[in-house]
């Protein structure tokens, strides 16, 4: 039985659909599977609607509501990043898809149409507090009605569907780069607010913080092939404790803009044809978004959610790929982009990519959790189900090989 649930649902419905609805039915199930989903609760929403002038609707959405488990809401900092991505949904995206409009960019290529449409959001049902509570929650239609369906993180995507997302990245990027090469007061005040500093996995209990950070260098020594690098590895570890992630420095400003911050499998869906191949992609999960450099997410993305192998044999071709869809998504904007040399685009790159080698290592564990593992649903989530030693095994052992050996194959470790 689902325990949690949407209260006034209608009010929420009411800011896209109109003051005239009638909710005359509602089914709400679990959307995700245990293990597969950690900073929300999703709920997948079938709502009936009556409208004098539409007559009955059903509706397919998913709610996202803040965690029930206390630990979460904390490693989250759920009561600053999903106030964030309210604000990206009523005001951001909404900002640079009007904008896009102004400069007659072509529809297909708006920055709208690289999300979810969202029917409704809101930190709580009190409108004079500014302050999430248990009322928070974002209504979005549901993709999986229309298709589109989240990867196999263990085993990560092929070519052509990683160069669909990235294609999309890079509009993700580079729009809100035009903004603040434009209307830089507009940025300061539509974009900025979405990106604000979130604390991170350095507010976890001490177990499993711990459990984290030891999953490297414990599945490390248990990869002979790794043995000649251990000491390089000890020492990114030992970095890491005594540098938390979260302070990283500020970013080149030429290259500084939104970034998602946690752009892997579980965090994009992709719409495959009756071929099986992938035409579209959406992004989702924007709550700890930040201003950075965009090498973040492309490395991040790269390294943790591309089957090593199509990385390896692509590497170039995979970047371009991303590198073109930048460019003229700038250009769209009629900006100058002298400055955004693919020698720039890769020295940046080069720049940042040591610094974002633990983001990938550590994270290796949640998107490598053996599946199964976790019974627990998150209305139910126990602290055991991110500290257990049997959660990692034989995936987590050959992702960590192959995405070490690559990163030091580019000296990166």
């Amino acid at each position: 039985m689902v325990k949690s649930k949407v209260n006034n649902l209608r009010g929420l419905l009411t800011k896209t659909l109109g003051d005239d609805i009638e909710i005359i039915d509602q089914k709400t199930t679990l959307l995700t599977a245990p293990g597969e989903h950690y900073g929300s609760i999703m709920l997948a929403l079938d709502v009936t609607i009556k409208q004098p002038t539409t007559g009955t609707k059903k509706y397919h959405l998913v709610a996202k509501l803040i965690p029930a488990n206390e630990m979460l809401r904390v490693a989250f900092d759920i009561y600053v990043t999903f106030k964030k991505e309210v604000l990206a949904y009523t005001e951001t995206i909404p900002y640079i898809t009007q904008l896009q409009r102004e400069y007659q960019v072509p529809p297909n290529h708006h920055f709208d149409k690289l999300f979810a449409k969202c029917y409704g959001a809101r930190v709580s049902l009190n409108p004079e507090r500014n302050q999430v509570d248990e009322d928070a929650v974002l209504i979005f239609e549901n993709l999986k009605i229309q298709g589109y369906q989240t990867e196999d993180r263990l085993l990560g995507f092929g070519l052509k569907a990683s160069k669909v997302i990235l294609r999309d990245l890079a509009r993700f990027h580079a729009a809100p780069i035009a903004v603040k090469r434009l209307k830089f007061d507009d940025f300061q005040s539509k974009i900025l607010p979405a990106l604000v500093k979130n604390k991170g996995l350095e507010q976890l209990p001490p177990e499993v913080g711990v459990a984290f950070h030891n999953s490297i260098m414990e599945g490390a020594v248990e990869v002979p092939e790794l043995g000649e690098y251990l000491p390089r590895v000890q020492k990114l570890v030992d970095y890491a404790a005594a540098n938390p992630y979260v302070n990283r420095p500020p970013p080149n400003e030429l290259w500084g803009s939104m970034s998602h911050s946690d752009f892997w499998t579980s965090n994009t869906m992709i719409l495959y044809d009756e071929q099986g191949e992938a035409v579209s992609n959406k992004i989702v999960d924007l709550q700890i978004m930040t201003y950075s450099s965009i090498a973040r997410d492309v490395i991040f993305f790269m390294f943790t959610s591309i089957m090593n192998r199509v990385l390896e044999e692509n590497y170039e071709e995979l970047l371009r790929t991303y590198y073109d869809s930048f460019v003229n998504t700038l250009k769209e904007f009629r900006l100058d982009v002298s400055e955004y040399s693919w020698e720039n685009f890769l020295k940046e790159l080069e720049e940042v990519a040591p610094s974002e080698v633990y983001h990938v290592l550590v994270m290796l564990k949640p998107i490598c959790t053996e599946r199964g593992k976790v019974e627990h649903s998150l209305e139910e989530f126990q602290d055991s189900d991110w500290s257990r030693k049997d959660l990692l095994g034989p995936s987590h052992r050959k992702k960590l090989k192959d995405t070490v050996l690559a990163l030091v194959k580019r000296n990166w470790i």
